[in-house]
């Protein structure tokens, strides 16, 4: 899977920048994201739980469907962050 992601341009562009940048930026990047997302109110929380409820349950009757392209696109996305 992980040649896969590499094969696409995109996510191993992204990679490469996120490789190529300062390590102070991107711990500052993450930090930021840690400090929203504690944040965030319990109607998220809850709002989350039952999202994460929907996945299990798809993921236990073999329904769930990975978009790999989309999931590589975000992923580069969060790492140039």
């Amino acid at each position: 899977m992980i040649s896969h992601l590499m094969n696409n341009s995109v996510f191993s562009s992204a990679i490469n920048q996120a490789n190529n940048k300062n390590t102070s930026q991107i711990n500052n990047a993450k930090n930021e994201s840690i400090n929203e997302k504690t944040q965030t109110d319990k109607s998220g929380k809850t709002s989350n739980s039952s999202r994460l409820e929907e996945i299990k349950s798809a993921i236990q009757n073999r329904t769930y469907k990975l978009d790999l392209k989309e999931s590589a696109e975000k992923l580069a996305q969060e790492l140039l962050r």
